[in-house]
């Protein structure tokens, strides 16, 4: 997750901020603009192929909880990409905030599809987040397509956005997604609704964590003790890492209709729960392992993520 809000001017001084019709049964694979293979780390993230100003390929994580792409200053370098002249981006990610340089890029390409004169950021990539990958593309990129992820084929398609908001899909459930606008600028991330317990939550769309976690506040909601759930693991963000105060095993986690079975959370307050949910209301991130044992469509124009399911995976309450 990185969350951009807007960029600075060295020479202002900077400010300590910061991130239906129709139904078918099948999505219309001839009508994807590109179609990218995709692997997945060993942490659960999602990476795709991409290349940066004809050179490459380099592989991407998608995130869609970072509110703009990003590429790591190993391949900054490698490739030569200029800084915005006078400009930062002031950037919160899951762990810390940092003021970091915007660059000029003038083409990434995916399969077929180029997306020009994007102004993406350069972040350390001192942290084992950044381990095996050259970069991110974030919801700056993504909701230019609806993005579908196939387990059977192991592709990514992007669709042209309303070629899927115009239909309904019969066996795909739809969980509505709500756009949580960040500070001054038009970043934002989404967010949908969840049940642990009998408990409703909100969680935090991010293909770009590995795991899943919750804050103080919504594991004392769930009824956690923090004295009997201790850990000493760590959270790597982007920028920097934290300490895990706890670890979870829900049985069963319920979106909308569909019921997800033996979910795992690591329980921490990081700095991002704080930007999202202010006040210390409790709220959760959902990460890349969540989904990726489902077929998926993101649908940024009819604000919904479609999921395909199996009958004995619905929630019928």
């Amino acid at each position: 997750m990185i969350i951009y809000v807007k960029s600075t001017s060295r020479t202002l001084g900077l400010a300590a901020v910061f991130l239906v019709c129709g139904c078918a049964s099948v999505l219309d694979k001839e009508g994807a603009l590109a179609i990218a293979p995709y692997t997945i780390e060993e942490n659960g993230r999602i990476v795709i192929e991409a290349r940066v100003n004809d050179q490459g390929p380099f592989d991407f994580a998608l995130d869609t909880a970072a509110s703009i792409s990003a590429v790591f200053d190993e391949l900054r370098y490698e490739l030569e990409l200029e800084p915005v002249p006078g400009k930062l981006a002031i950037i919160h990610g899951v762990v810390a905030t940092g003021e970091y340089p915007l660059l000029e890029n003038d083409r990434i390409e995916i399969g077929q599809e180029d997306w020009t004169n994007a102004r993406i950021v350069s972040l350390p990539g001192d942290t084992s987040a950044s381990t095996a990958i050259d970069g991110v593309l974030g919801v700056d990129f993504l909701r230019k397509y609806a993005v579908g992820f196939s387990t059977r084929e192991r592709v990514i398609r992007f669709y042209p956005p309303h070629l899927v908001a115009r239909r309904a899909y019969r066996g795909w459930a739809s969980v509505p997604l709500e756009a949580r606008s960040i500070g001054e600028s038009d970043a934002a991330v989404y967010l949908f609704e969840i049940e642990i317990d009998g408990r409703r939550l909100p969680a935090i769309f991010d293909l770009g964590a590995g795991l899943n976690l919750m804050n103080w506040p919504a594991a004392q909601k769930l009824g956690i003790d923090p004295t009997k759930l201790r850990d000493d693991e760590l959270v790597f963000g982007a920028i920097e890492s934290a300490p895990v105060a706890a670890r979870l095993d829900a049985d069963e986690v319920i979106t909308g209709r569909i019921r997800w079975r033996n979910e795992k959370f690591l329980i921490a307050d990081l700095e991002v729960f704080s930007v999202l949910m202010p006040g210390g209301r409790p709220a959760a991130i959902l990460g890349a392992g969540f989904f990726t044992q489902r077929d998926f469509v993101i649908d940024f124009v009819r604000s919904r993520l479609l999921v395909k399911v199996a009958m004995d995976e619905l929630n019928e309450d």
